[in-house]
């Protein structure tokens, strides 16, 4: 058999370590545009020790990397760091870019604007690496924005007209504004009695799966091949990826929507 040592790239403020992890859990759902990540890193050596005051200031960027020894490893979060405690242990929180819209606060009022116009104005000067935006060229007659975030603004408007969109940033630092695309080609297939640890039922007539670590995000469709050869597509709502959560290594788990 063969086996594949798992391997973390952590970059604080471009500084990248191959880092020794202790902890790893990182939550992503649809319907909540601030993914989250808690890291434990050894810092024994003082391997983070220079980054201190990088950190300090605030906003610093965090990107991780994970994926097996011998292969490409794969962006797995792009953000800032919220908090963080250095000792022989350096803990960290850490925010997706969708961060920087709770944070930036507006005021100006809107007239007779497109949907994407406006949410494309809003959104572009907040530092992602690219702005996707699904076409809708429904009007706002008014939006006022007192003192807002872009957070609470991009929520009035999928309320006002009952979008039924969600926005979210992706694992390379892209935002997205999209309704559900249920007709998109599967991102991956997973296999019974290959590459599944764990196949759930759960309440509301939801899957959870737990896979080795992927790349895989919520929003996306996947695949189940079931044993007898029967393949089913799932959306993926929520997305957890961890290292070190009970003694296991790289563990991807994933909340499935069955689609007809």
């Amino acid at each position: 058999m063969q086996w594949f040592a798992p391997d973390i790239e952590v970059a604080i403020n471009g500084h990248a370590e191959s880092a020794s992890v202790g902890l790893m859990d990182l939550t992503a759902a649809r319907g909540r545009p601030i993914a989250t990540v808690v890291l434990r890193l050894s810092n024994v050596r003082g391997e983070w020790n220079d980054d201190a005051e990088a950190l300090a200031a605030g906003n610093c960027p965090l990107v991780i990397r994970w994926g097996y020894r011998g292969n490409d490893l794969l962006p797995i979060f792009d953000g800032t760091v919220k908090t963080y405690d250095m000792q022989d242990t350096l803990t960290i929180v850490g925010q997706c870019r969708v961060r920087s819209l709770a944070d930036a606060r507006i005021t100006r009022t809107y007239h007779n604007e497109t949907v994407d116009a406006v949410v494309s104005h809003l959104v572009a000067p907040m530092g992602f690496q690219a702005v996707n935006l699904s076409a809708c060229d429904k009007v706002i007659d008014k939006l006022p924005l007192e003192n807002d975030t872009i957070v609470s603004a991009l929520e009035w408007i999928n309320r006002r007209l009952a979008l039924g969109y969600s926005f979210w940033a992706d694992p390379e630092g892209e935002f997205h504004w999209y309704p559900e695309d249920l007709d998109q080609e599967a991102e991956t297939i997973f296999t019974q009695g290959e590459d599944v640890l764990e196949w759930e039922r759960i309440a509301n007539g939801r899957r959870l799966l737990t896979v080795m670590g992927t790349q895989v995000w919520h929003s996306q469709v996947i695949e189940f091949d079931a044993i007898g050869g029967v393949v089913t597509r799932y959306f993926v709502e929520q997305v957890r990826h961890t290292v070190g959560v009970n003694g296991d290594g790289l563990r991807t788990m994933l909340w499935l929507r069955e689609l007809e």
